[in-house]
C-alpha cells in the first residue's frame, strides 16, 4: 500500500528551473522532508517584438480573436510586462476578457486570475494533448487562436490546432536559453559522481537537452548518461519530457499523472518508499 503522505527522506532533489523560478520550488522541497539542489539548465530572457504585441493587443480590441492559450506562468508575465511597455496593460487586459482565455493547468490559471483575467478553459491533463482533448466539444475550425509562448517551443500544438482548420498565431514574449553562468556545472559532476544527489527533476525537453549540452565540454554524452542513470532517480513531468529524455539515452523512473510539481514529489516519494 502506497502511503498518502509526502517523505522525501532527506535526500537531495537537483532542480533544472531557471534560477528565478527554483525558489519556489525548493521551499515546496524541503516542506517534503527533501534537500533542494540547484542546477539551473535554462534561462529565461524577454524577447517581446513590441509590434506584434501592439498588433495583438489591437485584435483584441477589434474581437478579431476567439482564442487565446497561455501555456505557462511566464507566457503571462512576459506578456503583460512588454504591455505595459507600451502602456497597453490595462487594453490588454481588458480584451482577453473578451474572449476565450485557455491555461494549460492550476497555477497559469491563478497567474491570470491575479492579473484580473477570467479563464475559461483549464484541461483535464496539463499537455497539448490535453488541450486538443479539451477543445474537443467546441468549434475551433475557422477560429484565430493566439499562442503567447517562448520562441523555439514545440510545434505540435499549433500544427494540430491548424489540422483542425484554426488560425494559429505563436506570440513569442521570452526565449528559453543556455544559462549565462557556468560555474555549477563542475560541482554538480563532482556531487553526482560522489552519490551526493539523488534524484533530479525534468520540467522539459529543453532542460534535459540543455544539461547535456552545459556539461559537454567536460564529459562525453556517453559518460553522462551513464552516471545519470546508475547514480540518480530521474523524474520527468510529463510524457514529451520522458520522450526527450529515452532520446537522450536516459531511463525515466517517475512521471507523475498530473503534471504538476506537488503530484511530481508525491510520485517521487511512493517511488522511493515501494
Amino acid at each position: 500500500m502506497v502511503p498518502d503522505a509526502i517523505d522525501l527522506k532527506r535526500r537531495a532533489i537537483a532542480i533544472t528551473r531557471p534560477a528565478q523560478q527554483a525558489e519556489e520550488t525548493a521551499e515546496l522541497i524541503k516542506s517534503y522532508g527533501g534537500v533542494p539542489y540547484f542546477i539551473p539548465s535554462i534561462e529565461i530572457k524577454q524577447t517581446c517584438d513590441m509590434e506584434s504585441v501592439k498588433q495583438f493587443v489591437a485584435e483584441l480590441k477589434t474581437n478579431t480573436i476567439d482564442y487565446v492559450m497561455f501555456m505557462s506562468v511566464n507566457g503571462i508575465r512576459f506578456l503583460v510586462s512588454c504591455a505595459e511597455d507600451l502602456g497597453l496593460k490595462l487594453h490588454l487586459l481588458e480584451g482577453l476578457n473578451k474572449v476565450v482565455v485557455l491555461a494549460v493547468g492550476p497555477k497559469t490559471a491563478q497567474e491570470l486570475v491575479d492579473c484580473g483575467v477570467y479563464v475559461d478553459l483549464v484541461p483535464a491533463k496539463y499537455s497539448s494533448e490535453g488541450i486538443l482533448d479539451c477543445l474537443t466539444p467546441h468549434e475551433v475550425n475557422g477560429k484565430t487562436v493566439y499562442i503567447p509562448r517562448t520562441k523555439g517551443a514545440p510545434p505540435d500544438l499549433a500544427n494540430n490546432l491548424r489540422s483542425l482548420g484554426a488560425v494559429v498565431h505563436e506570440l513569442y514574449v521570452y526565449e528559453s536559453l543556455l544559462p549565462a553562468e557556468q560555474d555549477l556545472n563542475k560541482k554538480f559532476l563532482d556531487d553526482l559522481r560522489d552519490g551526493a544527489i539523488d534524484a533530479i527533476i525534468f520540467g522539459s525537453s529543453l532542460s534535459a537537452k540543455n544539461l547535456f549540452e552545459m556539461l559537454s565540454e567536460v564529459i562525453s554524452p556517453k559518460q553522462l548518461q551513464d552516471l545519470l542513470n546508475t547514480k540518480l532517480t530521474i523524474v520527468a513531468i510529463g510524457p514529451t519530457t520522458a520522450q526527450a529524455l529515452s532520446g537522450l539515452g536516459l531511463k525515466v523512473d517517475v512521471m507523475p499523472e498530473k503534471y504538476l510539481f506537488t503530484e511530481t514529489l508525491k510520485a517521487l516519494s511512493d517511488y522511493w518508499q515501494i
